[in-house]
């Protein structure tokens, strides 16, 4: 196994990434999203999206018991990048250096897991040519249940219940088209309130290519985004986006830095082997020309 640091500076201190090359990788996943962040105006409060990525493999979840017995997934060696106001570009070309640190290219199978937003794909076409792209299980259910509520009403519990469970088995059997099918006869013939049922059509429709559950799951795929939506909240919210606070861009994007190192879990390590001028000398070029010393 080989090992070494990478530092970027972009506006700040940005990230720095133990390098840490396995052998052999079985699945890779990638993950990306966005979390608005509070930064400060010209006399007001300002909000920019700051970008987080989370690159992980198959070897790093871990599947527990709770006490009560229900199944638990926890993810070890998380490792991220993150970029705020600096535009998806930029945080595509991290994520990409981070995931070939991670043996990107040395992958059996590569994960690219997500959202649905368009971003995303556009990232897989122009940077991870060869990956599986999978629509996040928990925001397609999400699409349901929302599509039930402005249908039925949120109070209605057992009627939108009723209408999203079989809808779910049939698309967590890989059962896509049937599903699509079935929203667009009931869109034509509602006599009203059609405009859900369309947009979930739309969404469905165009998320179709990553919604093959039944295959991810019988390939042993993680189908959830849990972790970067989780990553978000104790790494960018919980800090970030307190009462009354406002950021200078160059503070939060070193805040962001600090907490994704803690919670990669190697902090001691991390600073005991760091050379931040080595690094900066031998990888100026990695993140593009505007990496500054």
């Amino acid at each position: 196994m080989m090992g070494g640091f990478l530092f970027g500076v972009t506006g700040g201190i940005q990230f720095i990434i133990y390098k840490s090359l396995a052998d052999e990788v079985g699945v890779l996943y990638i993950q990306g999203d966005g979390a608005m962040t509070p930064i400060m105006g010209d006399g007001c409060i300002e909000y920019k999206e700051n970008k987080l990525g989370v690159v992980y493999t198959d070897k790093d979840i871990v599947h527990k018991k709770t006490k009560k017995g229900k199944d638990r997934v926890e993810i070890k060696n998380k490792r991220f990048v993150s970029s705020i106001g600096e535009g998806v570009e930029k945080f595509k070309r991290m994520l990409h250096a981070r995931a070939k640190e991670s043996g990107l290219y040395k992958a059996k199978v590569v994960v690219l897991l997500g959202d649905g937003a368009v971003w995303l794909s556009k990232m897989k076409d122009e940077y991870f040519q060869n990956a599986i792209q999978i629509l996040d299980w928990y925001h397609a259910v999400d699409h349901l249940w929302a599509t039930a509520h402005a249908l039925f009403g949120e109070e209605n519990i057992e009627k939108c219940k009723n209408w999203v469970e079989p809808l779910k088995e049939l698309l967590w059997h890989g059962q896509i088209d049937e599903v699509i099918t079935w929203v667009a006869k009931t869109a034509m013939s509602a006599k009203k309130n059609q405009t859900p049922l369309y947009q979930l059509h739309g969404y469905l429709v165009s998320n179709k290519n990553h919604m093959k559950y039944d295959e991810y799951r019988n390939a042993g795929y993680y189908i959830g985004s849990g972790a970067i939506e989780s990553a978000n909240k104790y790494i960018v919210a919980n800090r970030l986006k307190l009462a009354g606070m406002r950021w200078d861009v160059r503070n939060a994007n070193s805040m962001i830095w600090l907490r994704s190192k803690y919670f990669e879990d190697d902090w001691d390590k991390f600073w005991e082997e760091m050379n931040i001028s080595e690094y900066l000398t031998k990888h100026a070029n990695l993140w593009g020309s505007d990496l500054a010393a």
